[in-house]
């Protein structure tokens, strides 16, 4: 594979093509300090086989919120850990130095961000930034290359500024944030001039040699901002400024365009890495959505990029450069791009987890787990939270029998996987019901057990996963619905006009699958809000996919009886019908807990997880399944 062939540049010997971009994980001390958590999340991927690390986003100035620490001299024994540990596993690594400008968000809340131009964003505080002066530009120049000197003292064999994402120096590039009418500001050689500065400065204080690359958006998708004909230019410019590798990624923050999600296919963007390097004799790193060593090596096979950027594909599995390699694919976790762990929690400013990989930043936790006494564990039910804790518990030496009552794992993602919105969530069963038999789990497929059926196993463990069922509300008339479970499932007819009851994720679900058939679609949800229940970065790509497909979305509207041919809707106390052909209640699920109930006090040891202790997210019921590793 030529993912698998070393690459030279600005003088480092690459071992393959597969880069670790840099992302905040929020592992990091509050002051931006690497803590064991945030060394053992990078020991991993290294461990696993990347070639190259971008580690990041590293701030140049204290009052940042958020970012490691490149702001000061007392932080190079810091930086020195995390190049250390890539190194140890002959990695390449490189450090993304950082400054936010307009998108500032700071420790003190009387600091007025800076920018180019006095332009708030549409995003984040949504602050007007304070123009920047030449002597402020030319300082936080200096600040770039102080920084740089201090990657260099710690070891780093490169460093990255981000040029991407709507950050400051992005926003020195695009003409919709860049309204300066100085030297900085006009043409597209005066935009550029700022991050041109940077790289000068950088090269006089660390020594012509040391490699500057610099990541930047293939197309800004923001009105007024680059298109991918003005970044081939700019790229141009960088080149010439001395950049060794250019990083290609797609959008800012602020782009209303889905950049991350499933709405995005695999490799969706390396177009534009394929744009980029059309314009410069560098190496071009292709970067978004490249979950899969096979999209990887087409990427580099039909020369659109030189390397690839594998994010949340690491996060999900940190061995997927080693099993690739091994020719092991069937046992790849592969990122389902559910965004539920890792953006969402990011745009919390929580510490990064993943639905698929429970495990990730505590790494050290379930390090070495291995039972004193293999125990008999029987789980029921094939669900993701059933089938982590059967991988866990099966890894840690306990003989695990597994009962699903259905042909596949997986569980309710199967559905989700039937709609547009989740066709991703396919994988987390066909990996589970690729691992488990590997591991010695005996699945017992198509076999409802009930508590004799449990008994029968003589277990020292029972696991109760078997979820929840659709609630069912008591509208007059609600027989003559179907839910959106058997829709999903296609297990019911459903006519031209459909009237979807419940606006939650479920509800959206489903309305983008039969909107995506042709058919007329209308959510009715009670709340102010369709998808309450979403992540904050998928919520809003899901409404634009709705609003594209002409689905109607009324909110705070109840639904209060339900006929043959018409769902009867409340909306500000007026009644009024909606003719359909087809109603479909999503109003949400109950937990199916009786038999968990009925097991009590029979076995030594008995546990329920997922959403049959109560209904929430997939992300919660796989670290459930991983915390019994923990405890059983």
């Amino acid at each position: 594979m030529k993912l698998f062939e070393p690459i030279e540049f600005g003088g480092m010997k690459v071992k393959n093509r597969i880069v670790m971009p840099a992302a905040e994980l929020n592992y990091h001390t509050p002051d931006g300090r690497p803590t064991d958590r945030l060394l053992r999340f990078y020991e991993e991927r290294a461990k696993g086989g990347i070639g190259f690390a971008v580690v990041g986003i590293a701030k140049i100035e204290p009052h940042f919120f958020g970012g490691i620490a490149a702001h000061s001299d007392e932080f190079i024994p810091d930086l020195k850990k995390i190049a250390d540990v890539f190194h140890k596993y002959d990695v390449k690594c490189a450090l993304q130095l950082w400054h936010p400008g307009r998108y500032e968000i700071s420790f003190d809340p009387n600091r007025q961000p800076v920018a180019p131009s006095p332009i708030p964003p549409p995003i984040f505080t949504k602050r007007t930034p304070k123009e920047l002066t030449k002597e402020e530009i030319l300082q936080i120049e200096e600040e770039f290359a102080d920084a740089a000197v201090r990657a260099k003292k710690a070891g780093f064999d490169a460093v990255e500024l981000i040029g991407s994402a709507g950050y400051l120096i992005s926003q020195f590039f695009s003409p919709a944030t860049n309204k300066r009418t100085d030297e900085y500001g006009g043409s597209l050689e005066n935009r550029t001039r700022f991050a041109v500065e940077i790289i000068q400065k950088i090269k006089e204080k660390c020594g012509e040699s040391y490699p500057v690359m610099i990541r930047i958006p293939g197309d800004e998708f923001i009105e007024g901002g680059n298109t991918v004909r003005e970044m081939k230019q700019i790229a141009k410019i960088l080149e010439d400024a001395g950049v060794v590798a250019i990083n290609v990624m797609a959008g800012w923050h602020e782009s209303r365009k889905p950049l991350t999600t499933m709405l995005v296919p695999r490799g969706g963007f390396a177009y534009l890495a394929a744009e980029i390097k059309s314009a410069v004799s560098v190496p071009v790193i292709a970067s978004h959505r490249i979950n899969d060593p096979i999209v990887a090596e087409k990427i580099l096979q039909e020369g659109k990029a030189d390397m690839v950027a594998m994010l949340r594909a690491l996060i999900a599995d940190p061995e997927l450069p080693k099993k690739a390699k091994e020719g092991r694919f069937d046992e790849i976790r592969y990122c389902v791009a559910c965004n539920q762990g890792c953006m969402d929690m990011v745009m919390q400013a929580q510490p990064v987890t993943c639905l698929v990989n429970p495990i990730v930043g505590r790494e050290a936790e379930f390090e070495n787990l291995k039972a004193e006494k293999p125990k008999k564990v029987v789980i029921v039910g094939g669900g993701p939270g059933g089938c982590m804790a059967a991988e866990m518990l099966a890894r840690k030496g306990h003989k695990v029998v597994l009962f699903e009552k259905t042909d596949k794992l997986g569980g309710q993602l199967n559905l989700a996987a039937k709609s547009p919105l989740g066709y991703e969530f396919a994988e987390v069963g066909k990996y589970f019901m690729n691992v488990l038999p590997k591991l010695g789990v005996e699945v017992r497929y198509n076999t409802e057990a009930d508590a004799g059926k449990v008994l029968a196993e003589n277990p020292d463990v029972a696991v109760i996963a078997v979820g929840a069922s659709p609630l069912i509300p008591p509208i007059p008339g609600v027989e003559n619905a179907v839910t959106a479970f058997d829709v999903l499932a296609g297990r019911a007819e459903v006519g031209n006009s459909v009237v979807v009851i419940g606006g939650g994720g479920v509800g959206c679900d489903v309305a983008a699958e039969l909107a995506n058939e042709g058919k007329k679609v209308t959510i009715v949800e009670m709340l102010p809000k369709i998808g309450q229940d979403i992540g904050i970065s998928t919520r809003w790509t899901v409404l634009m996919y709705l609003k594209e497909k002409g689905v109607e979305m009324l909110t705070n509207t109840k639904a209060v009886e339900i006929k043959p041919n018409a769902v009867v809707v409340e909306q500000n106390g007026e009644r009024k019908e909606l003719q359909c052909d087809t109603a479909v209640i999503a109003v949400g699920t109950k937990p199916n807990n009786g038999l968990y109930d009925e097991l009590q006090g029979k076995v030594s040891e008995l546990y329920k997880i997922g959403d049959c202790v109560k209904p929430r997210k997939a992300l919660d019921a796989t670290r459930e399944g991983a915390d019994l590793a923990l405890k059983v």
